[in-house]
């Protein structure tokens, strides 16, 4: 009996942990009891009634936004204006109806017809496709959350994921960092070329992190060669490079991305631009 101690233990943390998870502290999202609607938020989770909901009729899209025959619902909010009906979820904190688009439980767009997410073109799992991006569009306006980005050209507006969250926009007037054109960046002709770099008809930027991580124009790189390595490094027809510097002493030809900012050569090897004391 000594000997099976241990195991009756571990199975008794096993059950207690899968209690604890099943138990009321850990509920998320909406659920219908005792003939009312209500709301689980937090862990452990706290319980709020939405008295304004119909039980009868209500559905629970997610776990932040619901419906009923009369209202629609983000946490326990009633959406202003919208119509049940024809109210869907789109993606994060966006939906729409026949007539609006929202943004959580703030009316931002009364173009529902043409309300849409803008694509997250690194994704292509359909289960994560619908995330979309940060970014939403009618006819008129593009939006982040509530907030229009004032000038941007919905029609071409286009989300760029670049490295670690700091992404780009662009439309066919400018390119964005943070929502602001980039002075003298041609959204026109952009392109892409690594998760450190883009390119457009008249020059190489390249992404500068620290304090105040910025986007710098290149000086004489070979345009019309100018492209990506792998996800980190780019390379023209002379140089290899990171960032917006040339990485030194690299050979054009044998140099390859290894590991996550990491790179090398027939010379060789690189960690983030630069040569490594490590051994080949």
């Amino acid at each position: 009996m000594k000997k099976m101690a241990p195991i009756i233990y571990i199975l008794l943390i096993i059950i207690g942990v899968y209690l604890l998870s099943c138990g009321p502290g850990s509920r998320k999202g909406y659920r219908i009891e005792k003939g009312e609607v209500v709301i689980y938020r937090g862990f452990p989770a706290s319980r709020t009634v939405i008295g304004e909901a119909d039980a009868k009729s209500f559905i629970a899209i997610n776990d932040d936004f619901g419906k009923d025959k009369n209202h629609a619902f983000y946490l326990t909010s009633i959406i202003p204006e919208a119509d049940p009906a024809t109210f869907v979820y789109l993606s994060g904190g966006y939906s729409k109806d026949k007539t609006h688009g929202y943004s959580r439980d703030q009316l931002i767009s009364r173009d529902g017809a043409n309300f849409k997410i803008v694509p997250d073109p690194s994704e292509t799992r359909p289960e994560v496709t619908m995330q979309g991006s940060p970014y939403a569009h009618d006819s008129k306006s593009v939006f982040k959350d509530v907030y229009v980005l004032e000038g941007a050209d919905p029609a071409t507006f286009s989300f760029v994921p670049m490295f670690n969250g700091q992404y780009l926009t662009y439309d066919r007037h400018y390119v964005y960092f943070q929502d602001q054109p980039i002075s003298g960046a041609d959204g026109g002709t952009f392109r892409k070329v690594s998760d450190f770099n883009f390119a457009d008809k008249n020059a190489a930027w390249g992404l500068v992190l620290g304090q105040y991580t910025n986007w710098s124009k290149m000086e004489n790189v070979d345009l019309a060669t100018f492209k990506g390595i792998d996800k980190n490094y780019a390379k023209d027809k002379d140089h290899v490079y990171y960032s917006n510097f040339i990485v030194e002493g690299a050979d054009v030809a044998t140099f390859k991305e290894t590991g996550y900012v990491q790179a090398s050569d027939k010379n060789g090897i690189y960690s983030s631009g630069r040569p490594s004391t490590a051994k080949k």
